[in-house]
C-alpha cells in the first residue's frame, strides 16, 4: 500500500486528513471547532482579499507578515486561516510538531479565541508529518497557501454532484486539483491526493522524485516522463508498486535503501568473490573488528569487469569451500584498475590483473557468524548466477534487493568472538617490488584522499617483516635543503662549538637504496607544493630524473654500465647520486597552489595522477527529526558553487563528510571544518559565502552567515554622512543552532 511507512506511526494523520475532507471539503465546517462554519465561499473570498491580492514582500518572518495582512479581516478568516495552514503541515515530517502547534495556535489566537492546547487534532501523533516536503515547501509556503485557497474556491462553486465526486473518487480529486492554474508547480498537488486517498497515491511530495523512480524502475527516460500528465505518472507509479510487492511479497517503500538506490543515487550491485583454498584473507579478524565498531574496512579486490563504479554496491560471496555464501558488503571507493598480480610469482613475470578498491561496512567469518547461504540464493533467484568463475559480475536489480533484505535479517554479529588467523600472504595483498623508478605527485582540493591513498595504495609497497624501507616528511614553508639533502648543525662538545656535516632524509635513504638494489625504497612528501621546490631540491631535481638514476651493486658501489649522473655535494664535498631504486611520491593541496604554478622543473620530471570530489560515496544521514540529509546532494551543490565562483582546484573534498553519522557530527564539521574552509578560500568576503550556503534564499532562521546594519549614526556620533556610512557586520550561527533545514536548504534550494 502506498501509505505503508517504515518510520513513522501515520493512522492518526490520515484520520486527521480523512476528518477533514467529510467535515471542511464536503461540509464547510470547522474542523477545531465543532458546528462553526468556516470553509465557505465567502470566507474564502476574504482570504482571498486579506491575503492572496495582498502579498506582502517586504522585510520579517512568515507570521510577522501574515498579521499584518489579516489585521482588518474578520475573526472567522483568521480562524480560517489557521486551520488552512494546519491542513498544509499535515504532511511534512521536516518541520517539528511543537512549531507546527506554535503557529496554528498563534493563528487562531489572533481571532480573540484561544484554542485547547489538548485539542486531538494539534496533538503529537497528528502533527508528527509523514515525509520531508522539502525546504522550500516551508520556506515558501506562502505559495501552497495562495493555491489552496484557490483551490478551494473553485471547488466551492461546482455543483453537488462534481463536489461530491472529487471527495470520493481519487482519481477525480487529482484531475481535478492537477487542472488548476498554476498547479504544476506546486507540492499541493502531490500531498493532498496522498493525504485523502494514501492507498491510491505515493507519500512523495515532489513530482522529481516521482519522475525518478519511474524512470529508474523501467527503460523509459525521465526527459520523456516529463511530457506526461499528473494523472499518468500517479497511475504507473501505482503500477509499478504494485508489480513490486507481488515479486517481494511484502509493501515497501521507495525510500528504503534496496529501492532508493535503483532510483536515487543508480547505484548499480557487484558480486565480488573469494575462494579461501586459493588465498587467505589475513586481514578478515581485523576488517570483521573494525565493521563491527561502526568503522570501514578498506580492500582491493580482484574484479574481471572494467564497469563498476564509485559508490557501487558490493556483496563478497565466499566460494570454493563451505560455509559458501554472502560475508561481507560495501561500496566501491576506486573504480577498475590494472596492477601488478597479487600472486608474487605471477608478478615478477609481469603479470597484470585488475582490482577495485572497496570500503566494506559489515563483515562476517562464515566460520562463526551466520551468513546468507548461497542455498538460499539459488533457490529465491535462480535467474541470477550466484556461483560464478570469476570476481565482479553485476547483480540484477530484483536478486540485489532480495539479496539486501536476507542480510539485513541476519541477527548482529556476535562481539568478543576472534576470527581464525590466515596465513601469510593475501591474495589481495600489494606487491612489495614495484617498476622502474616513480615520480608520482598526487594532487587535488582538500579532503579528496591524497594522503589516504599514499597511505594505503603506495606505502604497504614498502614495509615487510625486516622493517620500512621509507621516509616521510611534509613540506613547509622552512624546509630546506639542509633538512632534504644535507647541511652542517652545530655540535657542542667540551665547550667548544664545531660544525658537522649531516645528510638530509633523502640522502640518508638514498644511501640505505643503494646497499639493497634488489628492494624498492620510497620517498613520500605531503604538501610537497608547500615548499619551495627549487631551494629544497637544488641539484637534485636533476638527479631525480628516471634516465638519470643510478644502478649499484649490494656494495654500494656505482656499476660500471651505469649511465645515470651524479653530482658533487657543496657541504660534504661527496659524489651522490640518486639510486634507480628509489621512487618519489608526493601530494599536493590545489586550494593552496594550482598545479599550473608549480615549479616547472618539477612538473617536467613527475607524472600526476589527479583526485577529484566524489559525491557518490556519501550517503544520506538521520537528521535527529525522523529526516534525512542527503550527503551526496549536499557536496555537490557546494562544490557546483565553489567552482563557478572560484575554481575547481578550490573545491571540498568528500572525506570532509565520509565518516559523518549523525546530524550532530555533521553540525560540528561544519562550524570546525566547512566555515573556516570558506572563510579562507574567500577571505572572508561573507556576501560571497553566503552564495555557497544559499543563504540569500531563505529567511534569517535558516541563514548559517547573518548580516548585521552597523549604524553609522550610533558608532561615529556626530560624524559627516558623507565620510562615513552605514556598514554590514557578518556573523556566524552557532554550532548548536544549525537546524537540520538551514543544512538541508543548501541543496534544496526555495523556489
Amino acid at each position: 500500500m502506498s501509505k505503508y511507512n517504515p518510520n513513522h506511526y501515520v493512522d492518526p494523520i490520515y484520520d486527521a486528513a480523512r476528518k477533514w475532507c467529510d467535515t471542511a471539503l464536503a461540509a464547510e465546517r470547522s474542523v477545531f471547532a465543532d458546528g462553526k462554519e468556516l470553509w465557505t465561499r465567502p470566507l474564502l473570498d476574504e482570504l482571498d482579499q486579506r491575503f492572496v491580492k495582498n502579498l506582502d514582500a517586504g522585510e520579517g518572518d512568515f507570521l510577522s507578515k501574515l498579521n499584518v495582512q489579516l489585521s482588518e479581516g474578520s475573526p472567522t478568516c483568521r480562524q480560517l486561516m489557521a486551520e488552512s495552514l494546519w491542513l498544509l503541515l499535515l504532511f511534512p515530517s521536516n518541520v517539528g510538531a511543537a512549531k507546527k502547534r506554535e503557529n496554528v495556535l498563534e493563528i487562531w489566537s489572533w481571532s480573540g479565541e484561544g484554542l485547547d492546547l489538548t485539542h486531538p487534532l494539534i496533538n503529537d501523533d497528528v502533527l508528527e508529518g509523514i515525509g520531508s516536503a522539502g525546504t522550500a515547501y516551508n520556506t515558501h509556503r506562502w505559495r501552497e497557501l495562495v493555491f489552496l485557497i484557490g483551490a478551494m474556491r473553485d471547488f466551492k462553486t461546482r455543483d453537488a454532484s462534481d463536489r461530491e465526486q472529487i471527495a470520493s473518487d481519487p482519481w477525480a480529486f487529482s484531475g481535478w486539483l492537477s487542472g488548476l492554474p498554476e498547479a504544476r508547480n506546486r507540492q499541493l498537488i502531490h500531498i493532498l491526493p496522498h493525504l485523502l486517498f494514501p492507498d491510491t497515491f505515493e507519500r512523495i511530495s515532489s513530482e522529481g522524485d516521482k519522475r525518478l523512480i519511474l524512470a529508474g524502475f523501467s527503460d523509459t527516460p525521465e526527459k520523456e516522463i516529463r511530457k506526461w500528465s499528473t494523472i499518468e505518472i500517479d497511475r504507473a507509479l501505482l503500477d509499478l508498486r504494485r508489480r513490486l510487492e507481488h515479486e517481494h511479497g511484502t509493501d515497501i517503500d521507495f525510500y528504503q535503501e534496496e529501492f532508493e538506490s535503483q532510483w536515487k543515487t543508480q547505484t548499480k550491485n557487484w558480486l565480488l568473490s573469494w575462494n579461501p583454498s586459493r588465498w587467505n584473507w589475513d586481514t578478515l579478524a581485523a576488517d570483521r573488528a573494525m565493521t563491527i565498531s561502526g568503522e570501514k574496512a578498506d580492500n582491493r579486490w580482484r574484479c574481471s569487469s572494467s564497469k563498476p563504479r564509485e559508490g557501487d554496491r558490493v556483496f563478497l560471496i565466499r566460494t570454493g569451500k563451505p560455509p559458501k555464501g554472502i560475508v561481507a558488503v560495501g561500496k566501491v571507493t576506486r573504480a577498475p584498475y590494472d596492477a601488478e598480480h597479487w600472486e608474487q610469482a605471477r608478478a615478477d613475470a609481469g603479470e597484470m590483473t585488475r582490482f577495485v578498491d572497496v570500503a566494506f561496512d559489515s563483515v562476517r567469518d562464515a566460520t562463526m557468524d551466520e551468513i546468507v547461504p548461497l542455498e538460499d540464493l539459488q533457490s529465491r533467484e535462480p535467474s541470477q548466477e550466484w556461483n560464478p568463475q570469476s570476481s565482479g559480475i553485476e547483480i540484477k536489480n530484483k536478486a540485489a534487493r532480495t539479496l539486501e533484505r536476507l542480510w539485513k535479517a541476519l541477527p548482529l554479529v556476535a562481539t568478543g568472538t576472534t576470527a581464525p588467523k590466515g596465513g601469510k600472504g593475501s591474495g589481495e595483498a600489494l606487491p612489495k617490488k614495484a617498476a622502474p623508478p616513480l615520480n608520482l605527485i598526487i594532487y587535488g582540493p582538500p579532503g579528496t584522499g591524497k594522503t589516504y591513498r599514499l597511505k594505503n595504495d603506495y606505502l604497504p609497497r614498502y614495509e615487510d617483516e625486516a622493517g620500512d624501507r621509507f621516509e616521510f616528511v611534509t613540506f613547509h614553508q622552512s624546509y630546506a635543503y639542509e633538512d632534504f639533502v644535507e647541511g652542517i648543525r652545530p655540535v657542542t662538545e667540551d665547550g667548544t662549538v664545531t660544525y658537522e656535516v649531516r645528510p638530509g632524509v633523502l640522502k640518508r635513504l638514498c644511501e640505505r637504496a643503494r646497499r639493497a638494489p634488489d628492494m624498492r625504497f620510497a620517498l613520500f612528501i605531503d604538501e610537497i607544493n608547500r615548499g619551495n621546490v627549487a631551494k629544497v631540491f637544488g641539484e637534485l631535481i636533476t638527479l631525480v630524473e628516471v634516465d638519470k638514476r643510478i644502478r649499484t651493486d649490494t656494495n654500494g658501489i656505482r656499476l660500471a654500465t651505469c649511465k645515470g649522473l651524479e653530482v658533487t655535494l657543496p657541504y660534504s664535498g661527496e659524489r651522490f647520486g640518486v639510486p634507480a631504486n628509489v621512487d618519489v611520491i608526493g601530494t599536493m593541496n590545489t586550494a593552496d597552489r594550482s598545479i599550473a604554478l608549480l615549479d616547472s622543473a618539477l612538473r617536467r620530471r613527475f607524472r600526476f595522477e589527479e583526485l577529484t570530489p566524489k559525491p557518490e560515496l556519501l550517503e544520506s544521514i538521520d537528521d535527529g527529526e525522523g529526516n534525512t540529509i542527503d550527503l551526496r546532494q549536499l557536496l555537490q551543490a557546494m562544490n557546483a558553487r565553489l567552482s563557478r565562483l572560484l575554481h575547481r582546484d578550490q573545491t571540498l573534498g568528500h572525506s570532509y563528510f565520509y565518516h559523518v553519522k549523525s546530524f550532530d557530527e555533521l553540525r560540528r564539521v561544519f562550524a570546525q571544518e566547512i566555515l573556516p574552509f570558506l572563510q579562507e578560500a574567500f577571505y572572508d568576503d561573507w556576501r560571497q559565502i553566503g552564495y555557497i550556503l544559499a543563504d540569500q534564499a531563505v529567511e534569517e532562521e535558516l541563514q548559517l552567515v547573518r548580516a548585521r546594519t552597523q549604524s553609522a549614526a550610533l558608532l561615529f556620533p556626530k560624524a559627516d554622512p558623507a565620510e562615513i556610512s552605514d556598514g554590514e557586520a557578518f556573523e556566524i550561527v552557532r554550532e548548536d543552532d544549525i537546524t537540520p533545514n538551514a543544512i538541508r536548504k543548501i541543496y534544496e534550494p526555495p523556489e
